[in-house]
């Protein structure tokens, strides 16, 4: 289910990330869950089915690091590197049961086949049809988005025992999409799903306990939630759970474990982790300090176009840490920044510097140099290979 971003910018207020860190987590937006991505039609069913921190100055500037903190007493791990791209998408909410000739139509995109296979087939009491009927109503595949229409078949998928309706329909009651707003009942929805066995919802419901939203602000149990989802492999649960462990917020302050957890995060895709955990990298917290991995992590995460990377990326170019120095690729980085409305005042008189002495090549688009950043086979034990050993800044 998607984050809801009130509850992220409650998030972001308690544990001291950045707005733009926790849209990452943003939750209950009312669009597909990301994790359940719709094929697109084929050309015969197109018609009528609607789309779908800091680095120091000088000799080294260095990341910003994260909020003051005593050290954890445990010795710090070896950073993971950035992985390879790409990650499988998973079925709709219930999956195929009773019902997988729908599903069938359903990841072939014939939305139109499906809608007509999933009504036969929940007449006949299957909770998966329902659940799909909920989806594809609720996305607007096939026919026309209707939400109340959707939270009425996600409830019968509910009380017919299917728990991703559960989570859908707490969705519908978080945002008040085809019902009355009602937190209190997305929590308990959440609860039952979580109770059934369904891990992924302790995500949704962490933010909860975490907001007092809905139920009684309760800091042990959101990050108990959150680490019920993380370990079952919720990027966004691993990111909060690392936060409150940099935090110390509802656990016990431990720069090892925000570290891990971070770290988790960034491995499975999380971008805000990424820039977040090569900050970590980078200063050495909780973690063995190695600059060039905090590259390949900024690059990785500068690849998906994040603001924050581009600048933090930039400045080791400028610099020479952790990749070979390179003034004209840290002033494209900059550019980037720039236009997305990140300004560096330290960055931009390095650069004028460079440019006065002749060290800049002078082309905007100059392709990117070589780096010296981790190529394969060269991550420490138990980390991970970067995709490939040159950052590739974003578009331009």
């Amino acid at each position: 289910m998607r984050r809801p971003a009130a509850a992220a910018i409650l998030l972001a207020a308690i544990m001291g990330a950045t707005p733009a860190d926790a849209a990452v987590g943003a939750l209950l937006n009312g669009t597909p869950p990301a994790e359940i991505p719709p094929p697109a039609p084929p050309a015969d069913e197109a018609a009528g089915a609607p789309a779908p921190a800091d680095a120091a100055p000088t000799q080294a500037p260095a990341p910003e690091a994260a909020p003051a903190g005593e050290a954890a007493a445990a010795s710090p791990v070896t950073p993971a590197v950035p992985p390879a791209n790409g990650a499988a998408a998973t079925s709709p909410p219930g999956g195929p049961s009773a019902a997988d000739r729908a599903y069938g139509a359903f990841q072939q995109g014939f939305y139109l086949t499906a809608l007509t296979r999933a009504l036969a087939a929940a007449q006949e009491g299957s909770a998966a049809a329902c659940a799909l009927l909920g989806y594809l109503y609720a996305n607007g595949l096939g026919i026309q988005q209707d939400y109340a229409t959707a939270a009425t078949w996600y409830q019968l998928a509910s009380d017919r025992g299917d728990v991703g309706a559960m989570i859908e329909l707490a969705t519908l009651y978080a945002n008040g999409a085809g019902v009355e707003q009602d937190r209190a009942r997305s929590a308990a929805l959440l609860q039952a799903a979580l109770d059934a066995g369904a891990t992924r919802a302790g995500y949704g419901l962490g933010l909860l306990y975490l907001a007092g939203d809905g139920v009684a602000q309760d800091l042990p149990r959101a990050a108990e939630n959150f680490r019920a989802a993380a370990e079952a492999g919720d990027a966004d649960a691993s990111y909060a759970l690392a936060a409150m462990y940099r935090d110390g917020v509802g656990v016990a302050q431990d720069d090892v474990e925000a570290a891990r957890w971070m770290g988790r995060a960034a491995d499975q895709g999380n971008i805000a982790a990424q820039v977040e955990y090569a900050i970590m990298v980078f200063n050495g917290t909780g973690v063995t300090a190695d600059e060039a991995i905090a590259a390949a992590w900024f690059s990785q995460a500068a690849r998906a176009g994040n603001p924050v990377a581009w600048n933090r990326l930039a400045r080791l170019y400028a610099t020479g840490r952790g990749v070979v120095q390179d003034f004209t690729q840290a002033a494209r980085l900059n550019e980037l920044a720039k236009d997305a409305g990140l300004n560096d005042s330290w960055l931009d008189q390095v650069l004028a510097e460079a440019e006065s002495a002749g060290l800049l090549a002078g082309e905007a688009d100059t392709a990117p140099a070589d780096t010296a950043l981790p190529a394969a086979g060269t991550a420490p034990e138990g980390g991970f290979v970067p995709p490939d050993a040159t950052p590739e800044p974003g578009p331009g």
